[in-house]
């Protein structure tokens, strides 16, 4: 089972929006996909307990895991292919254990001065759970942001002069499309799967996939 950990000390990233959507697309294509949300705020769980109600839409497993994460971790490692980590925007001991176990470690940030300097705990955290974990991928995501721009090429070279970590290729835009899926408990590939935000999702999963075949 692959471990994938979305984190981002700075609340407001998306990092919930594209757990949900990657894991669904994972399952989408056929993948056992088991999600752990480390969140008190439950997202994940609540808008999976939406798609429980609702049998015509591909199932994937959420399961709120708030302690022992290594553990669940190992009980579900022969059950599902990859398990993806959401986690809350503070350090906790939960957080160091994510991304000590992770294979690819997601750092989304927005194109903002604020996100940038914020980012530098969560990279300082990943660089101390390298230590226990050598094979660590960690990766940026640009997200929330007006893809292709001026300020979004800037943010991409601030943060690898920055941090050396390696920058997703896939940007996540601030569509409306994230937002009304998950009304319904659903990804954007369900929602509106010609819709653009589809096409990035699926475009994500497929750059994801690769760097963990590597």
């Amino acid at each position: 089972m692959k471990v994938i950990t979305l984190a981002n000390q700075k609340g407001g990233c998306g990092k919930s929006t594209i757990v949900l959507n990657l894991a669904i697309e994972l399952a989408l294509q056929q993948h056992r996909v088991i999600v752990f949300d480390t969140d008190p705020q439950g997202s994940c769980y609540e808008t999976a307990e939406i798609r429980n109600s609702q049998k015509e839409l591909t199932q994937i497993k959420v399961a709120p895991v708030y302690e022992n994460l290594y553990q669940v971790i190992e009980e579900s490692d022969k059950d599902f292919d990859f398990a993806l980590i959401d986690t809350p925007p503070h350090d906790n001991d939960v957080v160091t254990v994510a991304t000590a176990c992770s294979d690819l470690i997601i750092i989304p940030v927005q194109d903002s001065p604020l996100d940038i300097r914020s980012t530098k705990t969560t990279v300082e955290l990943i660089n101390e759970a390298g230590e226990l974990n050598p094979n660590i991928k960690p990766y940026f995501l640009l997200s929330r942001i007006q893809t292709n721009s001026v300020m979004a090429r800037e943010l991409a070279q601030v943060l690898k002069s920055t941090y050396r970590f390696d920058i997703l290729e896939t940007q996540i835009a601030n569509r409306m499309a994230y937002k009304y899926s998950l009304i319904y408990g659903q990804n954007v590939s369900e929602y509106s799967n010609k819709d653009i935000a589809a096409t990035e999702i699926r475009t994500l999963a497929k750059e994801i996939l690769s760097i963990l075949d590597r």
